[in-house]
């Protein structure tokens, strides 16, 4: 097994290019973004964009199958930026990546999927995080100190490709149960569209009801950060990025009785619904299954158990939530606010198929709680061999 430092094993990083925006009726070139990224590794090009740039001038940053790219501009402080994908794209289309990545074309010596699952691993590690630097905002890796000062060991070609295909082949059953549990979310908007019809076309004739009838509306707020006090108490307290599935059990930050009594920051009683007002989470929702807090980004009801069910709700405004925010807001405007959120109009069946449709949540709910069980196991055996792989433990 050789010692090497990363800029041993990739040929000189290209970076990324932008190029300019089409004019109307041109032809452009793809260009793949961090958003395409997946945490898998691996590229989603349903949303990619395409842009104006010279070809003949950059012929030598045209992504080849097999390489990596790694973003080098972004991250949060949650996620180190320095996230790497695999180009594995073998049509006629042309690829470029963008400005904040830049490519790592491995090699002779190394697998272009060995690679992968090295580089995912220094990341796993946070081996990026001496290398960072922020600016306006932005987190930068320096990569070139990144590559030039990191060592890594290097088994012989045919070890990698070993470890490659047993690192895939886990992949992959991950990546199927992954969809299994997906189509398990798609089943349930399928049966809501069969009992219910779809919330904008309303095929059923079904009546209308606003959201201001059904319960009262209320926002949260911010206890002051400058009285230390407020917070770190036991009262969960949710931001609007924290409404990303169907139940809430738990929050990032926590405030204290204090900061209730003293600020605008309220309880919100257990089963009421939480709904999103600004820019990106408008309309994003959960249903708190403790007592809570939260704070004015976020409109929350306990809705009138006599009128709906909220599980029903919740379904109804996610699977209308484009059309929603659409009519509830101009193009320019990105915020709701309360007067918008009770002004919703929802579809508003009998309450005994609402709640039909919620028991039919409820026993999908059970079949994804054991998928979501099964699916840790997978990653954390899956993390265990790659662990194991780079220490040099999975081939003796």
């Amino acid at each position: 097994m050789m010692k090497r430092k990363l800029c041993d094993v990739f040929e000189k990083p290209l970076s990324g290019e932008w190029g300019v925006e089409l004019e109307e009726g041109e032809k452009g070139v793809y260009v793949i973004r961090t958003t395409n990224f997946t945490n898998l590794g691996v590229l989603n090009l349903k949303d990619v964009v395409s842009r104006k740039i010279d070809i003949d001038k950059y012929q030598s940053k045209l992504l080849k199958m097999g390489d990596i790219i790694i973003e080098k501009s972004g991250g949060s402080p949650t996620q180190p930026v320095g996230r790497v994908v695999i180009f594995e794209e073998n049509n006629e289309e042309k690829y470029f990546c963008n400005n904040f990545t830049s490519i790592l074309r491995p090699k002779s010596i190394i697998n272009p999927k060995y690679s992968l699952y090295m580089m995912k691993d220094l990341y796993k590690r946070k081996k990026v995080l001496k290398y960072q630097n922020k600016t306006t905002g932005i987190i930068n890796l320096k990569l070139n100190d990144y590559l030039n000062n990191t060592e890594v060991s290097i088994p012989d070609i045919d070890k990698q490709i070993r470890i490659a295909t047993i690192l895939d082949k886990s992949q992959k059953l991950i990546d199927k149960r992954k969809a299994q549990i997906e189509a398990l979310d798609e089943l349930v908007k399928s049966r809501f569209i069969d009992m219910f019809g779809d919330p904008v076309k309303n095929q059923k004739k079904l009546t209308k009801v606003e959201l201001g009838k059904v319960g009262e509306w209320k926002t949260g707020g911010t206890p002051s950060r400058s009285n230390n006090e407020y917070y770190n108490g036991n009262i969960s307290w949710l931001s609007s990025g924290e409404l990303n599935n169907m139940y809430c059990f738990n929050s990032i930050e926590m405030i204290t009785e204090l900061a209730i009594k003293e600020s605008s920051a309220k309880i919100i009683e257990k089963g009421s619904l939480l709904l999103g007002m600004y820019d990106t989470a408008a309309l994003k929702s959960t249903i708190n299954m403790i007592e809570c807090s939260c704070n004015q980004a976020i409109a929350y009801s306990k809705l009138d158990e006599k009128l709906v069910n909220t599980i029903y709700v919740y379904y109804c405004i996610q699977i209308g939530k484009d059309f929603y925010k659409s009519q509830q807001r101009g193009v320019r405007q990105k915020n709701l606010n309360l007067s918008m959120i009770k002004g919703l109009e929802i579809l508003m069946p009998d309450l005994n198929s609402q709640n039909q449709f919620a028991d039919f949540v409820n026993q999908i709910d059970k079949l994804k709680f054991e998928m979501q069980k099964s699916l840790e196991e997978m990653e954390n055996n899956f993390n265990s061999l790659m662990q194991r792989a780079f220490k040099g433990e999975l081939f003796n």
